[in-house]
This record gives structure tokens, sequence and C-alpha cells, in this order.
């Protein structure tokens, strides 16, 4: 790599994290949606990464109501990811509900006719949004100030992650999200960002669908494919690859089964532990 293509990558990274630390600025001193004085003593989540978050913010005492895949213990289920009991939540009496993209908006207008304050978080697509969002609730939370150490320490940790492997030659990956069909990780969605961010290269499809068929994944020869856990059976699934003799990944060995909540629902720490261990599977020793 010639030193013109050096100046290019260190500039695109600088500018990147040049990003981040403008938004953490607005974010910090900018107005917010809400009154910055509000009590928001009761929370309802309905997303498993908005309760994590919420968890690492040190604000579970607040949280009354949760969905059924939320890791957290002692709190009310109040329904699934995408349809939520509406009546279940006016019974909580809470201050907010912090919702998600994959909410029925049926349910967000319902509980809004209620007279209940919803807000929604959009989908991340990569680690700056996903800092964005963390400080919104912690302010949402009242927890700005363990907010904000937790953003800058992760900041600080992905740019140093990001420049480790920067120099060697990139990595070529598929991430298996779905069995039948086969899905996988297209490259509008926060997997892609991981794996860029690791030093790799991201071969599903452009957009946000990742509708592929085995031939795809063939073809395009990936050097390590990684397999999520999120309804399907992953060892059953890596057996199928395995008998794809001619593709790389399969020759040296690099498939990997990794946690749904790690990859697909991270907090600004778990984040960088999660890109920690991309990083290390693509570049440590064949098995």
């Amino acid at each position: 790599m010639n030193n013109y293509q050096l100046s290019t990558i260190n500039l695109k990274t600088k500018k990147y994290f040049n990003g981040l630390i403008f938004v953490y600025c607005i974010l910090v001193i900018g107005s917010t949606l809400f009154a910055e004085d509000a009590d928001l003593q009761r929370i309802v989540s309905l997303g498993p990464a908005i309760t994590r978050q919420l968890s690492l913010l040190e604000a579970e005492d607040k949280i009354v109501g949760v969905t059924m895949y939320c890791e957290v213990k002692g709190k009310e289920v109040i329904g699934t990811i995408t349809d939520a009991n509406a009546e279940k939540i006016l019974m909580l009496k809470p201050d907010i509900v912090i919702a998600t993209g994959l909410t029925d908006i049926k349910t967000i207008q319902e509980l809004k006719n209620l007279n209940i304050d919803v807000v929604v978080f959009d989908e991340i697509k990569n680690f700056q949004q996903l800092c964005k969002q963390f400080l919104q609730l912690a302010r949402l939370a009242g927890k700005e100030e363990i907010g904000s150490e937790i953003v800058l320490s992760a900041e600080k940790k992905v740019l140093g992650l990001s420049l480790k492997n920067k120099d060697l030659p990139k990595k070529k990956v598929i991430v298996q999200i779905g069995a039948n069909p086969l899905w996988v990780a297209a490259k509008n969605s926060l997997i892609n960002n991981f794996i860029e961010l690791a030093g790799g290269i991201n071969l599903g499809p452009d957009g946000e669908n990742g509708l592929v068929s085995r031939e795809y994944v063939v073809r395009h020869n990936p050097d390590v494919i990684i397999i999520i856990e999120m309804g399907i059976l992953a060892d059953e699934e890596k057996a199928n690859w395995m008998k794809l003799g001619n593709i790389n990944a399969v020759k040296q060995k690099r498939i990997y089964i990794f946690n749904a909540y790690d990859i697909c629902s991270p907090t600004p720490l778990s984040f960088v532990e999660t890109l920690k261990e991309i990083s290390r599977i693509l570049y440590s020793e064949m098995e």
C-alpha cells in the first residue's frame, strides 16, 4: 500500500471520528426533545437493546415494563418487541415509553391516544448512531454524566481497534442471520459497520435486503463466515457450510457462531467487545 492510500485511509478515519465528537458535543450542549428537568422515574422499554443500555446507565430501577426478550428480571412483561399490550402498559403508569422501529405503528398511536409519552428509537446502522442514541437515552433517564463517560471511553477504544488492522489484507466476510430463506447482513446495517471497522469486507448485498442464495455465497467465496444465533440452528448451519469445500472459509475452518444480542443489540461498551472479537477472528491464526 502506497503513502497516498495510507493518507486517504487515515483521513477517512479521522473524519469518521471527528463526526462522532461533533455529534457528542451537539447532544451534550444542545436542546433536547424533552425537558431536562423532567422527573422520568417510570420507563417502559420495548426493545432488548434499550433495556441493556438502561442497565448500563445504572437506571434499571426506573424500568417498570419490558418485552419478553429483554434480559432483565423482576420487571413486568408487556408483550413482544413487535406486539406490545397498550392496556398493560397504561396500568404501569409510565412517564415514558421507549419504542423501536420494530414496534407496531398501531401500538405507538394507541399509546399516544392514551396520553402516554412515546419516543421511538430508529434502527441503528453504525457506531456513530449508537452513541447518539445512547446519549439521548442517558438524558431521558437522568444519567447524562454516566452516559458521557461511557461514550468517550468507547469512542477511544473503537478508534484504536479500527486502526489496528488497516494495513493488513482485507478479509472477505459473510454474516448469516437467517437460514430459510438464507439471509445475510447487507451493507446498510450495523453488522456491516462491525465488519468494516474490524478491517474486513462485508460481501452482503447493497442496501438493506440480505436475501441471497447459497450460490451467491459460493460465488463470492468468503474468507470468514459468521453465523448469528437468531432462531436458526447455528451448529446445523455450520455443518451445512462445511459440505461446500470450495469456499475459503470452509477450507480454512473459519466459520464462527455469534450470540445475536452481542452483535445486534449492543451498548457502546459491548460494541467494543464485539468489535474486538470480530477483529480477532478475522485476523487470528487459522485453526
